[in-house]
């Protein structure tokens, strides 16, 4: 364990390799195909040429197959990509599989805490990046802006569904670049793009940028000032499926946790009351 702390406190990131079980990443799958067929036939077809949950397979054709009904949604409608994130985000299966006792246990060692000190989970997700898309594809950052403010935390990365790789658009970091602590950036709010506040150049140039090229079931521990980006999935037909999030210590001084903020997409539990009783 010394080991992983010294490479992590010297480079800024640890890759622990097989973290996840190939039953918990096909758990994962299963769940992306459930509820993307769902929306699949929700928004585009009733009858839909796909095959239901209990016939398809965790396999390379399986992923295919995956990638064709989400491609077709994404064609439809690009917003519906969100509803799916936003849904997989709170799900029993993706709660399970973040809530693995073992990332809170190297998380508290990464962060040198006591062994019960309690995590806050922030932002957690699984990014969705179909090729060409770059409406959320960040520049050079660091994730100290994007999170709770005044915090200690780390973030963590793993591919999810299939390997990342160059071409599909991998995570990208400097090492090393996290001893610099908070950099000059700038907050870029841009039209139909995630806001991007991104690193100065000058900065970015003094490190060798590593594509970290990854299987599923590898997990990356990364200090929350190192340089980072997602690379360009530049495929004709292959989505690139990441699971990202944060892990802020509850314990320091300036911890206030935010208050949880929802907006319906549908009928909100007023305007369901109203259409209830309006007869």
């Amino acid at each position: 364990m010394q080991k992983k702390i010294e490479a992590f406190n010297k480079n800024g990131y640890w890759i622990e390799k097989d973290f996840f079980s190939f039953k918990e990443l096909k758990e994962m799958f299963l769940l992306f195909y459930d509820i993307s067929l769902s929306m699949h036939k929700k928004f585009l077809s009733r009858s839909s040429k796909f095959k239901e949950l209990n016939e398809i397979k965790y396999d390379k054709s399986g992923i295919k197959t995956l990638d064709k009904i989400l491609m077709e949604i994404f064609r439809k409608d690009k917003k519906l990509i969100g509803e799916i994130y936003d849904t997989v985000s709170y799900t029993s299966t993706f709660l399970r599989f973040l809530s693995n006792e073992k990332i809170e246990k190297l998380t508290r060692k990464l962060l040198e805490l006591p062994n019960n000190s309690s995590l806050y989970g922030f932002t957690n997700r699984v990014r969705i990046d179909p090729p060409k898309d770059q409406r959320r594809t960040y520049g050079w950052h660091q994730e100290v802006f994007y999170t709770l403010p005044k915090s200690k935390y780390l973030q963590t990365w793993c591919p999810i569904i299939r390997n990342t790789t160059i071409k599909n658009g991998t995570i990208q970091i400097c090492p090393g670049s996290h001893k610099e602590k908070i950099v000059k950036q700038e907050w870029r709010d841009l039209k139909d793009r995630a806001t991007q506040i991104i690193i100065d150049t000058n900065i970015v140039n003094k490190y060798r940028p590593l594509d970290l090229e990854m299987k599923v079931g590898d997990l990356l521990f990364f200090n929350g000032h190192l340089f980072h980006r997602s690379g360009q999935n530049i495929t004709d037909n292959e989505i690139r499926f990441s699971m990202v999030g944060m892990w802020n210590t509850v314990g320091i001084k300036d911890f206030r946790a935010p208050i949880p903020k929802f907006s319906f997409r549908g009928l909100s539990p007023r305007e369901y009351y109203i259409d209830y009783f309006k007869s």
